[in-house]
C-alpha cells in the first residue's frame, strides 16, 4: 500500500486528533484556573467537550459536501459551526462566576440536554450499518 493511500485512510483520525489538540491547548489556560472551584470545572469541562465535538461534526460535514457536494451539507456544517460559537460564546461567560449548583441548577440541565443532543447526532453520524 502507497504511503498515499495510508494517509487517505488516516486522515480522519489525524483531523480529530488535531482539533482535540488544537481546542485543548487552547482551553487549559481557560480551565486551570477553576480546578479546585468544585463542580464549576465540569461546567467547564461540559462546554470544551461540545466545542470540541462541534468542530469534529463541522469538519465531518464540509469534508462531506466536498466529497458529495450536496449543498444541504452547506447548511448542516454552519449549524455545527453555529454550535461551536455558542459554546464557545457560553465557556467564556462560565468562566467569570466560580461557584455552580452543577445537579440542581436548570440551565445546567439544559446545557447537559444540549450536549447530550449532540453527542446523539455524532452517534448517528459515526455509526455504520
Amino acid at each position: 500500500m502507497f504511503s498515499y493511500q495510508k494517509f487517505l485512510q488516516t486522515r480522519s483520525k489525524l483531523v480529530i486528533f488535531s482539533i482535540i489538540g488544537i481546542v485543548s491547548a487552547c482551553t487549559i489556560p481557560i480551565l486551570y484556573p477553576h480546578v479546585y472551584h468544585g463542580t464549576h470545572i465540569y461546567h467547564l469541562a461540559l462546554h470544551v467537550g461540545g466545542i470540541i465535538l462541534s468542530l469534529i461534526m463541522a469538519t465531518l460535514s464540509i469534508n462531506s459536501f466536498f466529497m458529495h457536494r450536496a449543498k444541504k451539507m452547506l447548511v448542516v456544517s454552519s449549524a455545527f459551526l453555529m454550535f461551536t460559537a455558542a459554546e464557545l460564546v457560553q465557556l467564556l461567560e462560565a468562566e467569570k462566576t466560580h461557584v455552580h449548583n452543577f445537579w440542581e441548577s436548570p440551565t445546567e440541565i439544559s446545557h447537559m440536554m444540549l450536549f447530550g443532543m449532540l453527542v446523539l447526532f455524532a452517534i448517528a453520524i459515526f455509526r455504520r450499518n
